[in-house]
C-alpha cells in the first residue's frame, strides 16, 4: 500500500501539467470539429393565453399588428446544434404571454416582454446573444361581438342565354369577436362567387370576410366558422312583354285619354318547357268605373308567373300602371244630306231621296281630337242594301277617330226610296218600222239600175 502512494506520489507535479495538457487539447479538438458560431433566426410574433383576457371581456386591438410582427435572435452554439436547430427552425417561437396582463383594462398600453423559445429535445448549449425587438407595446381595448348576415357578392355574368337566381347559403349568420372599434366598424361581412359564364348550377365553399363602409378590408377580428356552402342557381332566361287594359267607364264627362306602365319587357327564367309556354304576360285590368282623376296602381309581378317561371335577378318587384283620366268636350257638326253616302244603293232600279237637308252630330272627346274634325273629315253612311221602294228610317252610321265618339244614339234619317219609270218600252216596234219604210217600190229599184251601169 505504501509503494503504491509512493508511486502516484512520485513525480506528482508532471502527473498534473500532464492531465491539464490533456485537457486542453481535447477542448481543442473539439473546437476545431466542433466550432461554437452564431445565426439568426426570424420568426412571426404570436398572442399566447389571450384567454386571459378574454375572460376579462378584454382582447387586444393591436392583435393583428402584432402578430404581423417579426421577431429576430442571434443564437449561438455549436455549429452542429445550429445545424439541428435550423432544420426545426418552424419551431422555434417568438411570443408575449397574455396570461401576466390579468390586471390590465380597455384603454391601456402596455409594454410586453417578446420570448424567443428554442423548442426543447434539441439539446443544450444554445445562448441568445441579442434579440429584435424585446419588447412590444399591448393595445387593451373592451371585447365585443356582433351577429351578421353573411352576404353573397357576384362577379362575372352568366352564360349568354342564362340567368342566375338568388343565392341559397348555409350557414347565413356569423358571430365577429374583436375590439369594440374594429368590431364597430365592420358593415358587412360576404363571400365572393364568380359566375365565370355558367351555364348551369353552381355550388362552392367560400371564406366570409369583414368589410368596412368603404368597402376595405377588416382585419384583427375572429369569426365562429370559417367557411361557408353556397349555391347559385343557373336557368335559361327569356324576355316577354307585359300588357295591360282600363275596364270600366269613367264619371260622365270624363274618359280614359291613355294608359302607361312598367315594365313594358320582363326577363325571365325557367325550364325550357315552361319558358315555350310563356309569350306575354297580362297584367289585371284596371278599374277605372266613375274615375275623375288619374289611376295608378303597384302590381306584384311574380304572383302572375305560370308554374316554373320566376322573375330574372335584376328585375322589379312590381309593375306600376297608371291610367290618365281627362273630362271629355263636346262639339256639334252638321252633315248635309249630300254628303251622307248610301251604302249597297241600286240607283239604276231607284231614286233615294232623303227628307232631311242636314244631320247634326253631337261628339264628345278631347279638345285637341275635336279640334281637328271638320263637316267634310267626317263620313256619314246610310245602309240602304235591299231596300224595296217605299219610306225608310234608317240609322246612320259615322266613321270618327279614335279618343271622338259619338253622345248619344245614332241619328237617323227618312228616305223614300221610289223605283224608276221603265224608258223605251216600245223600242222593239220603233225599230222594226224604219225596216219597213225602207222598202223601196219598183220603181225606185229601176232608176237606181242605169247609176250601177255607169
Amino acid at each position: 500500500m505504501k509503494k503504491l502512494q509512493e508511486l502516484i506520489m512520485k513525480d506528482v507535479g508532471w502527473k498534473l501539467l500532464s492531465l491539464a495538457i490533456a485537457i486542453i487539447l481535447w477542448f481543442m479538438v473539439i473546437n476545431i470539429e466542433h466550432p461554437v458560431t452564431t445565426r439568426i433566426y426570424t420568426q412571426t410574433l404570436s398572442l399566447e393565453n389571450i384567454d386571459a383576457l378574454t375572460q376579462q371581456g378584454l382582447t387586444v386591438l393591436n392583435k393583428q399588428q402584432l402578430e404581423d410582427m417579426k421577431v429576430s435572435a442571434k443564437i449561438k452554439a455549436q455549429r452542429t446544434s445550429l445545424d439541428r436547430l435550423t432544420q426545426y427552425k418552424s419551431n422555434i417561437k417568438a411570443t408575449i404571454d397574455l396570461n401576466n396582463m390579468k390586471e390590465a383594462q380597455s384603454g391601456d398600453t402596455i409594454s410586453a416582454d417578446i420570448s424567443f423559445v428554442i423548442p426543447e429535445g434539441l439539446g443544450t448549449g444554445f445562448e441568445i446573444v441579442s434579440q429584435s425587438p424585446e419588447k412590444a407595446d399591448v393595445v387593451i381595448e373592451r371585447l365585443s361581438t356582433k351577429k351578421m348576415p353573411i352576404q353573397v357578392h357576384i362577379t362575372g355574368e352568366a352564360g349568354s342565354g342564362y340567368t342566375t337566381l338568388q343565392p341559397q347559403i348555409s350557414p347565413n349568420s356569423v358571430q365577429i369577436s374583436g375590439a369594440a372599434s374594429i368590431i364597430d366598424s365592420v358593415k358587412t361581412v360576404q363571400v365572393n362567387v364568380d359566375l365565370q359564364q355558367a351555364s348551369e348550377d353552381i355550388v362552392v365553399t367560400a371564406v366570409p370576410t369583414a368589410y368596412d363602409e368603404s368597402g376595405k378590408r377588416v382585419e384583427g377580428i375572429t369569426m365562429d366558422i370559417s367557411k361557408v356552402h353556397v349555391s347559385v342557381g343557373v336557368q335559361k332566361n327569356k324576355t316577354v312583354a307585359v300588357t295591360v287594359n282600363a275596364e270600366g267607364i269613367p264619371a260622365e264627362g270624363y274618359e280614359v285619354s291613355g294608359i302607361t306602365w312598367s315594365p313594358k319587357t320582363i326577363t325571365v327564367s325557367g325550364s325550357e318547357t315552361a319558358l315555350n309556354k310563356f309569350d306575354i304576360l297580362e297584367l289585371p285590368s284596371v278599374d277605372v268605373t266613375d274615375a275623375q282623376n288619374d289611376v295608378t296602381q303597384y302590381i306584384t309581378l311574380h304572383e302572375l308567373l305560370p308554374d316554373g317561371v320566376m322573375l330574372g335577378g335584376n328585375m322589379p318587384v312590381e309593375a306600376e300602371v297608371s291610367v290618365t283620366i281627362q273630362q271629355t268636350q263636346q262639339q256639334q257638326i252638321i252633315v248635309q244630306s249630300g254628303q251622307i253616302t248610301l251604302n249597297g244603293a241600286d240607283e239604276t232600279k231607284y231614286d233615294y231621296v232623303l227628307s232631311e237637308n242636314n244631320v247634326s252630330l253631337s261628339l264628345t272627346g278631347q279638345a285637341g281630337e275635336l279640334a281637328d274634325i271638320t263637316t267634310g273629315s267626317v263620313a256619314v253612311m246610310a245602309d240602304v242594301t235591299d231596300l224595296a221602294a217605299g219610306e225608310h228610317s234608317i240609322a246612320l252610321e259615322v266613321d270618327l277617330p279614335d279618343g271622338v265618339t259619338l253622345l248619344g244614339e245614332k241619328p237617323t234619317v227618312t228616305i223614300t226610296i221610289t223605283q224608276k219609270e221603265e224608258e223605251n218600252e216600245t223600242l222593239p216596234e220603233i225599230e222594226q218600222q224604219p225596216q219597213e219604210d225602207t222598202v223601196q217600190p219598183p220603181d225606185a229599184e229601176e232608176e237606181q239600175l242605169p247609176s250601177e251601169e255607169e
